[in-house]
């Protein structure tokens, strides 16, 4: 409570404020665009593996803007349809005392190892570390390696034994887009269908039903039972029962 108190020609304030009208009269009224480019910088770095050498530019918010403060912690994630290097976008959202929510942009960019190829390959090609050589690259928004051509490979061994899906020249960056699983079962090929359950493994024939590329999940037929089961591509005739 706050009174007014006249004594001749002075007025005396009395400052006797509950605690709690106090506090709100100590907070600001308008959001600080600073803390709200501080959270969207926080939540980008956060967002990225800790070995990786990240670079976040936020971009300045038009300083006409007026929010009202929030008194809960601004909340941080990706906008719809955001990538999460390169140009992102980050949506911050305030719930109390008055919602608001507002989208983000920004400019991520981290030191990558990227792999291209030493010669050129044809479609249908199938990948192996001999067509490829390591390459150091800046990946962001203004990257060739990354905008353009799609999401660089970086983890190769997971790829390897992929076959291209278009003839691509020598000296361009890998990317996901050029490859897909190289088919090496065919529908009617025998296989032999492998199952592992705690440390014990059997084995039994079957009839691929479709065809199939490695570690793709597909359906073969126990040749024994007739039953058709669900199995993922080990490599050419050999397949295992999803767990």
């Amino acid at each position: 409570m706050c009174g007014l108190f006249f004594s001749g020609s002075q007025t005396i304030f009395s400052a006797d404020l509950t605690l709690d009208e106090s506090k709100s009269a100590d907070l600001p009224e308008i959001q600080s665009l600073d803390t709200i480019r501080d959270a969207v910088k926080v939540f980008v770095e956060s967002e990225q593996s800790a070995t990786d050498e990240v670079s976040v530019l936020v971009k300045q918010l038009d300083q006409r803007l007026r929010l009202a403060y929030c008194i809960e912690p601004l909340a941080t994630t990706w906008s719809p349809g955001s990538r999460s290097l390169g140009r992102v976008t980050v949506q911050v959202a305030c719930s109390a005392p008055r919602p608001w929510r507002v989208h983000v942009q920004a400019v991520v960019t981290m030191m990558g190892t990227v792999w291209t190829l030493s010669r050129g390959v044809s479609r249908g090609d199938i990948l192996s570390r001999d067509l490829l050589m390591q390459q150091e690259v800046t990946l962001g928004a203004n990257n060739s390696a990354f905008v353009s051509l799609g999401t660089p490979v970086r983890d190769i061994d997971m790829w390897l034994g992929y076959e291209f899906a278009q003839r691509v020249n020598s000296g361009k960056v890998l990317n996901e887009r050029m490859l897909k699983p190289a088919r090496i079962l065919n529908k009617g090929d025998a296989v032999v269908i492998r199952h592992r359950a705690q440390g014990l493994e059997l084995q039994t024939k079957g009839v691929a039903l479709s065809d199939a590329g490695a570690r793709q999940q597909t359906q073969v037929r126990n040749s024994s039972s007739g039953k058709i089961i669900d199995v993922v591509v080990v490599s050419s005739g050999l397949v295992e029962i999803l767990q």
